[in-house]
């Protein structure tokens, strides 16, 4: 099987005033294969952004193995790390942290600039992404004069841009009211199933969880295959 995502073992501690120390998670083992959507439920607090903040290479404190395409993580410099995560993987959050001097089509295709000086290429990108996510009237405004539901269009459109291999959704309905989120999550799951895109989100959301191929629970600082 082609893992995209291999973790062993996975132990996370954060070290608390008064040489106290909080496991957040403890002996977590998770698998991801090219084309799967993989969901992880879980309370707030339970660890869900702790791991996604791993996985997606922001966070390199952690006791245990973790292999991202079959290379370890640990024998990764800080370059090659970065050039991973600019390139490789996608992130979008519930809050949805576009800039709001930006037009909408500059949000987009920002990420595109930071790999390629092919300028023109990356503008087409964006704007056939914007298309396929039906915001290509709002390119030319900023932010702050559209929906919700249009901002985190927007968002996941911006986590495309570079053609990841891996996208990583924490909480990405939870600032969208009912209708909105239904809307977008299923809209977001069909494109990903189209394009061939891992994805990993996590969730409060009993609904949206059962949606992916594989189902997981964060509890007692490990994940149950549901």
């Amino acid at each position: 099987m082609n893992n995209i995502i291999e973790i062993v073992n996975l132990k996370k501690i954060f070290h608390l005033s008064n040489n106290q120390q909080l496991i957040i998670l403890e002996n977590l083992n998770l698998n991801i294969t090219l084309n799967n959507i993989v969901s992880i439920i879980g309370p707030s607090g339970s660890g869900k952004s702790s791991l996604l903040n791993i996985i997606g290479l922001l966070d390199s404190n952690f006791k245990g193995h973790y292999s991202f395409e079959g290379t370890i993580v640990d024998s990764m410099n800080s370059n090659l790390l970065s050039n991973i995560r600019n390139q490789k993987i996608g992130f979008v959050h519930q809050f949805f942290h576009l800039i709001p001097e930006l037009s909408v089509l500059e949000n987009v295709l920002l990420p595109g600039l930071i790999n390629t000086n092919k300028v023109s290429i990356i503008i087409d990108e964006a704007k056939n992404l914007l298309k396929a996510f039906e915001i290509y009237d709002k390119k030319n405004i900023k932010p702050n004069k559209l929906s919700g539901g249009e901002q985190q269009r927007v968002a996941i459109a911006r986590s495309l841009i570079n053609k990841p291999n891996l996208i990583l959704a924490d909480e990405m309905t939870g600032n969208l009211d009912e209708n909105t989120a239904d809307d977008i999550i299923m809209f977001f799951l069909q494109f990903i199933k189209n394009h061939n895109i891992s994805l990993l989100y996590a969730t409060h959301n009993q609904k949206y969880a059962e949606m992916a191929t594989f189902k997981y629970k964060l509890k007692n600082k490990n994940l149950i295959l549901k």
